[in-house]
């Protein structure tokens, strides 16, 4: 079915055919949709005709970036500057180096909503049995996921009281240090914002979460003292500030990187939400390319195997 049949299948009046058990599903899907629409406004508006813009140099980078990149941030970043110099987030008083750091920001949400565009606007639904498993999954940090990861970009989504959360999980090639990355936006503000998306690079190396985090630190520390023309010598002995950095960074985010790695594994049973409605044809998991025409986003449902 195209996207704005798809669509349909969750429109509000249509709750009355779905299961009472399964009425959470199309309210989630409404939800989620709002947000990421508003997300996507957000960004034409802010830099009208981007993602074009975006598409056009993907095609240009070609065989250079790895099938599983959609576009490398530093690639994004040059779009910026290229067409929308006086577009990137500022702020009153800020140093040179702060609006670096500010248009570094956008790039990578920009990275983010891009990538999930291209793949087909896919969202995700984890079952709340498996959620609960992966927040106990541990410290490990999968670093064949590159070979594994099904599509450019995956929106993990949550009913939410109010509605919707999710994230953003994709995959980037740092082409400068020739490495892979997890990278991590979730979006959960109150209201749909594109400037309060952060997004969190892990290194996909160093065996566990927390060692990708003090890599991932220290990989960033390296490139402030590149950009400021200083050299650091960094103290990552255990309690030093690095080592509270990374372990912060590997607290917040070890689930979603337990989440990434099942996701792009055998052990899900996955399949398309609108099943639960009666609808056919329902679309079938992984997609080999984007299926339909329109904007809608298709909505993936994914528990333990059978």
């Amino acid at each position: 079915m195209d996207r704005d049949t798809y669509a349909k299948n969750f429109a509000k009046r249509r709750d009355g055919e779905w299961a009472e058990m399964f009425r959470w599903v199309p309210r989630m899907y409404r939800a989620a949709v709002s947000r990421l629409e508003k997300l996507e406004r957000q960004a034409e508006r802010q830099f009208p005709g981007v993602f074009d813009h975006l598409e056009q140099a993907c095609e240009a980078a070609g065989d250079t970036v790895p099938a599983w990149c959609w576009l490398p941030v530093a690639r994004v970043q040059e779009v910026l500057a290229d067409h929308y110099p006086h577009r990137t987030t500022r702020t009153p008083g800020a140093t040179d180096m702060g609006l670096a750091v500010m248009a570094a920001g956008d790039a990578a949400r920009l990275q983010a909503i891009g990538a999930w565009r291209a793949a087909g606007r896919h969202m995700v639904n984890i079952h709340d049995t498996t959620v609960l498993e992966l927040r106990k999954a541990g410290d490990r940090m999968p670093p064949d996921l590159p070979q594994r990861w099904p599509l450019h970009s995956l929106y993990v989504v949550s009913e939410a009281p109010d509605g919707a959360r999710g994230a953003f999980l994709y995959l980037e090639w740092n082409e400068r240090e020739q490495r892979a990355e997890l990278r991590i936006a979730p979006d959960i503000a109150p209201t749909a914002a594109l400037d309060r998306i952060p997004v969190q690079p892990l290194h996909l190396e160093g065996g566990t979460v927390t060692e990708a985090a003090r890599r991932t630190v220290l990989s960033v520390q390296a490139g402030l003292d590149t950009a400021l023309g200083t050299e650091t010598l960094p103290d990552i002995s255990p309690g030093s500030a690095v080592d509270e950095a990374a372990q912060l960074i590997a607290t917040k985010n070890a689930f979603w990187v337990a989440a990434a790695d099942w996701l792009a594994s055998d052990r899900p049973t996955t399949f398309d939400a609108t099943r639960l409605a009666e609808a056919e044809p329902a679309a079938d998991w992984p997609p080999a390319k984007t299926q339909g025409t329109g904007r809608a986003p298709l909505l993936w449902l994914a528990g333990p195997a059978s």
